[in-house]
């Protein structure tokens, strides 16, 4: 029986520790535990934030708490959003002194120009997100194995920080190599320091696999990759696992989650959540009410146990799905789709048909070479235009794969209806063999109105 054969999620273990010690009934692992826990700790978010927090209060003056029934009740709040958090506005949402507050966090979203958001943290915050990478690396990583952290490794407060005092902490090496700048160099450290396992954006590890001889020299010798920082296509998936032989597993998160969402386990269908300390809605993105487990709509995110800066439903833009099966590792949290897109990727053609960045990664990244998929979609009166450029490793022929490239544009049906109804037009695909690394800023579909 497939169930026997794969170790549940360490995370189960960790999070009912925090259920039990906060209820008298904590110790049964059932739905109906965790939700009681969750409800209990909304209401005292919700208590703390209307009392501390100068933008809730304003925002929540006609809630509550105390009216706050069941876990259904949390749609009758208002949302949180990312213009909220841009700026001066966010020292609204701190509930402690500033002098509490261990790290801000800026960030300027990929494709905007305002005012970037800020995110603060108490040292409890960091705490969770680092004992939150050490269960969900337990459930990818052995006794003995030795972790190149391909991720901004600069401060101990970070991502890449707090996943190295995670390791530690769990006996393992840890090695915080940051973001990819050169292939050659980051295989002669694998090779030299005896990695074994890969943490790292989607298209950094890619570009590891397909330079030069270096899925011949690694091919065997890693135990696991993680991929994580920005969404996972699932073509780059089924490359890496091919050229590396390894399993691959994928991690959800963003820094307004204390960067830790959730992660897959060893049977790799779904990304547990990290159910203590988030409550995660999905809701239609248009009307904003909840939808249906197993429905697609976009991902919201209640905080349970921040300390600096409560969030209450902030929206995050990603798009994904509750699953409604059973996970083959026995764990009775919920489960996201790996499969997992930002909103604003996603467009609808003048002809109705819904297209976006993750179409073309699934339909481009299989071709060999290719390091990076952009795409930028121009819309004049009735009519769209598509432009796609491949990012390709220096060994590519570009002529090669842009022809292969057109004929999958042509053979995608969203896009030969359009085109045979006069309502698209397709340019050339651009193929550029490059020997810089893409940075680690989040892929986006490129849009431009021309009226």
């Amino acid at each position: 029986m497939i169930s026997a054969m794969i170790p549940k999620t360490p995370l189960e273990d960790w999070i009912f520790s925090d259920i039990a010690a906060a209820s008298e009934d904590g110790g049964r692992r059932t739905r109906s535990c965790i939700e009681s826990y969750q409800f209990q700790k909304i209401r005292d978010t919700l208590e703390k934030v209307c009392a501390a927090s100068p933008f809730y209060r304003k925002r929540m003056a006609r809630v509550v708490p105390a009216d706050f029934r069941s876990l259904a009740d949390i749609s009758l709040l208002p949302f949180t959003t990312a213009a909220d958090i841009r700026g001066d506005h966010a020292l609204q949402f701190l509930c402690v002194s500033q002098s509490d507050v261990e790290r801000c966090v800026t960030l300027q979203t990929s494709g905007t120009t305002g005012q970037a958001k800020r995110i603060f943290f108490s040292r409890e915050d960091l705490e969770r997100t680092e004992a939150f990478f050490h269960y969900g690396m337990s459930a990818l990583v052995h006794d003995g194995d030795r972790v190149m952290i391909l991720l901004p490794c600069d401060r101990p407060d970070g991502a890449g920080g707090l996943l190295g005092k995670a390791l530690e902490r769990m006996g393992l090496k840890s090695l915080p190599y940051g973001p990819l700048k050169d292939v050659r160099d980051a295989v002669d450290v694998i090779l030299q320091r005896d990695v074994t396992c890969l943490v790292g954006a989607p298209i950094h590890v890619l570009a590891i696999a397909r330079s030069g001889d270096s899925a011949a020299l690694l091919r065997s010798r890693l135990s696991g990759v993680l991929l994580t920082t920005d969404y996972v296509p699932r073509a780059v998936v089924d490359v890496l696992e091919r050229e590396l032989n390894c399993p691959v597993y994928t991690h959800y998160g963003m820094t307004e989650m204390g960067w830790g969402g959730g992660v897959e386990c060893r049977a790799r269908q779904g990304c547990h959540l990290r159910e203590a300390d988030l409550y995660i809605e999905i809701v239609n993105p248009e009307t904003g009410f909840p939808a249906p487990d197993g429905v697609w709509g976009e991902i919201v995110v209640t905080t349970l146990t921040r300390v600096a800066a409560p969030l209450i439903r902030y929206r995050t833009g990603d798009i994904s799905r509750f699953l409604t099966t059973d996970c083959p590792c026995g764990a009775v949290l919920k489960r996201l789709d790996h499969r997992i897109y930002r909103l604003e990727n996603m467009a609808c053609l003048r002809s109705g048909a819904l297209t976006g960045l993750p179409l073309l990664d699934e339909a481009f990244f299989p071709l060999p070479g290719v390091m990076d998929v952009q795409a930028t979609l121009t819309t004049q009166l009735n009519r769209d235009c598509l432009a796609v450029s491949l990012m390709l490793v220096p060994e590519t022929d570009p002529d090669r794969t842009a022809q292969a490239a057109v004929q999958i544009l042509m053979n995608i049906p969203e896009f030969r209806v359009a085109v045979d109804a006069g309502m698209l037009t397709l340019a050339p695909v651009r193929c550029i063999c490059c020997s810089s690394i893409p940075t680690m800023q989040k892929r986006c579909l490129k849009r431009s109105i021309i009226s």
